[in-house]
């Protein structure tokens, strides 16, 4: 059977395939010679039906494929033509992604240890379905140290699997019925659209945040949103450090999420894939003797001459608040809230695609692990895993000197927008921040052509499902955990753009 790439639209992949079980054509009644086999099904007898030709999808299917998705659409823009210093360097930059750059020598360094990644006969065999028992108890100690979880975390509240969309996916599909949906504080992460949508059928229903405030939602915009639900909501999923904005939920924010779900009879599902990347956080609780914070900003001739200059603030950027693990605090109803954590975004693993799923619930645990095998990890990965988190120092070392980076890198990229006037939502999580860029004159979904025919792939608002409202569009998302001359070069072509448009519109 050929093999489709990821490139390739679904009409051609259908294509490629031969889909002999579907498009079945009845045999004629009228061929009184002609023998049918009879099958027993469900007490029921079924008849044997030949082929028809040509290509059937399912309805799910034909739904997913009439979907836009432009975190996808981008990215396969970007593929196309990728930027590299030597052998393609007028192709796109990728800062849409997000992906930290930033470790790659200390990660490869460690993964490529043969004490670390050698392969062993036991690994060339199936492993447990919801990962090992030694890699659940390392992510277990690692999330106890680092998240303060008011109930310590064991192996047991632990499920690993290929990444936390495959997981999210397998908690809707144990926690809702197809055509239900759930709460999200809006705009919100892209991926949970698909992640949840085209597997278990479930729909998000986005929830209007303060004017003042992105990371502010009060109970009447959720009371609102439930009410005016066209399908029954189950739940509520948020993301935390929050995606797109790159920066946290208070406590007591945190703690009307949960009140309300437990009034409402709802569960939570809170994804903290960025949990261990709050640098703002990390780096100003552990500032070395004889330094202050400055020591660790970026001190680059550019910044040197741009440091002074000030920001234009943003109108919702509201109260900054210190990364609170929803674990950490007194959950109403613990039973009914689960979490996502994940090797991507904190240790840099982006391509070995390991997420973990978190539940007090005995009950809910079972049900994910029932089904989990469709989401197990290869056993050279739990290994190898299981090697990293066990050199406890090393770890601590690697999250804490990746901060003290990713608090450099958007130093260098919050001064580099100050000098040019462009607006930001005041970061202080995660490897991106919110840019806004009304000042271009021109609608959203135009600019971001217009941005990657310049070179660069930044992620629209649309594709965090923002409002279609003046206020709510024209705002990108910029990852800033790349190298610092990539990540200059990449702001040349932005401002470029932006100065060409600013030029059309004076001729």
């Amino acid at each position: 059977m050929p093999i489709a790439t990821a490139l390739e639209p679904i009409s051609v992949i259908s294509n490629k395939r031969n889909l002999e079980f579907n498009n079945f054509e009845k045999v004629p009644s009228h061929n009184r010679n002609l023998k049918v086999t009879s099958i027993q099904r469900n007490n029921k007898k079924a008849r044997i039906f030949k082929p028809l030709n040509g290509p059937k999808l399912s309805k799910r299917a034909l739904e997913i494929q009439n979907e836009e998705f432009l975190l996808s659409k981008g990215i396969i823009i970007v593929r196309n033509n990728k930027y590299h210093p030597e052998t393609n360097p007028n192709g796109i930059i990728n800062l849409g992604t997000a992906e930290n750059k930033l470790n790659n020598v200390e990660m490869l360094s460690k993964i490529n240890d043969p004490k670390v990644s050698t392969v062993t006969p036991e690994q060339l065999l199936y492993g447990p379905n919801p990962g090992s028992d030694r890699l659940r108890e390392e992510i277990a100690k690692l999330l106890n140290r680092h998240f303060n979880p008011k109930v310590l975390l064991s192996k047991e509240n632990i499920c690993v699997g290929n990444g936390c969309g495959p997981l999210l996916n397998l908690c809707g599909e144990v926690l809702f019925d197809a055509g239900d949906a759930f709460l999200v504080p809006g705009p919100f992460y892209g991926g949970f659209e698909a992640d949840i949508k085209y597997g278990a059928r479930v729909y998000p229903v986005p929830v209007q945040h303060e004017k003042d405030d992105c990371l502010k939602v009060s109970e009447e915009a959720l009371e609102e949103a439930l009410r005016n639900s066209s399908r029954p909501v189950k739940g509520i999923i948020i993301a935390n450090p929050n995606n797109p904005f790159g920066r946290c939920y208070s406590a007591e924010q945190l703690l009307l999420f949960c009140n309300f779900a437990k009034s409402h009879g709802l569960f939570v599902i809170c994804d903290e894939i960025y949990g261990l990347s709050t640098w703002n956080d990390i780096v100003t609780e552990n500032i070395e003797e004889g330094k202050t914070i400055e020591d660790y900003e970026c001190h680059c001739d550019q910044c040197q001459h741009s440091k002074s200059i000030k920001r234009i603030e943003s109108d919702i950027d509201g109260q900054s608040n210190k990364f609170t693990s929803i674990f950490s605090l007194d959950l109403p109803d613990p039973q009914n809230t689960h979490g996502l954590w994940g090797f991507s975004k904190d240790f840099c693993l982006n391509g070995l695609r390991i997420g973990v799923t978190i539940s007090y619930s005995k009950t809910v645990m079972a049900a994910i692990q029932k089904i989990c095998f469709l989401t197990c990890i290869p056993t050279n990965i739990d290994n190898i895993l299981v090697n990293i988190l066990s050199d406890e120092k090393w770890t601590d070392e690697f999250i804490l000197n990746n901060n003290r980076k990713l608090f450099k890198s958007y130093n260098h990229l919050t001064n580099s927008l100050n000098v040019h006037g462009i607006p930001y939502v005041k970061g202080d999580s995660g490897f991106f921040i919110y840019i806004d860029l009304h000042q271009a004159g021109l609608d959203e979904y135009d600019l971001w052509m217009k941005l990657l025919e310049g070179g660069l792939y930044i992620s629209p608002s649309q594709a965090f499902f923002s409002k279609d409202s003046y206020e709510e569009r024209n705002w990108f998302r910029i990852c800033f955990a790349v190298e610092q001359a990539e990540l200059d070069l990449s702001l040349d072509r932005l401002y470029k753009v932006l100065d060409n448009l600013k030029q059309n519109k004076l001729n």
